[in-house]
């Protein structure tokens, strides 16, 4: 009987040891890579049409990458100068950007705003397209300024066609304005 008992008791006592070596912490080194590209280059790509895409309205060079980014002005006009639109009129850029999915996941994405301030007599319509997929439907971002639900879905190498119009009422305020469009991704 003292055997057993010797034994429950060296075993518990083995347990405390064994509890005392239990860590709080721990650093273990791993190697990484991490590459920052240009917007063109990267994971989900955001990427300027160009004559060589045989689109139309491209002439005006108004989506660029610059310092990286894609930077939009949709001013420029002939010989890279500063134009603008004026009021009661609409102006649709077909081919603003693309957005190509260059990891193995399946994303979705959405499209937000900030800036371009609020005049009720501008209205934004902002929407994208899957041109990879065939009959994907138009996805609305924004629809007369006002926020949409909508979400392009692309597959690995699928390609987005992202699309803006301007409606300008009469009396719009004869102003500069400048805003940041963020695409919001995730794996689906």
């Amino acid at each position: 009987m003292k055997k057993p008992m010797l034994l429950v008791i060296a075993l518990l006592a083995l347990s405390s040891v064994m509890a005392a070596f239990a860590f709080t912490s721990a650093t273990i080194d791993n190697d990484a890579t991490l590459s920052v590209v240009s917007s063109d280059e990267s994971l989900i790509a955001l990427m300027p049409y160009t004559e060589e895409d045989e689109v139309a309205g491209v002439k005006d060079g108004f989506a660029y990458i610059d310092g990286g980014k894609l930077k939009i002005d949709l001013s420029k006009g002939l010989g890279g100068e500063g134009f603008g639109v004026q009021p009661n009129s609409t102006f649709e850029w077909g081919n603003l950007f693309k957005v190509r999915n260059n990891s193995e996941e399946t994303i979705e994405f959405n499209i937000t705003k900030e800036g371009w301030g609020f005049d009720t007599k501008v209205n934004i319509y902002l929407q994208g397209q899957n041109i990879t997929a065939d009959n994907a439907d138009v996805q609305e971002f924004y629809w007369r300024s006002n926020t949409r639900n909508g979400k392009v879905t692309l597959a690995p190498g699928e390609e987005a066609n992202i699309s803006l119009s301007l409606e300008t009422e009469g009396g719009a305020q004869l102003i500069e304005r400048e805003a940041e469009l963020t695409v919001n991704a995730t794996v689906k």
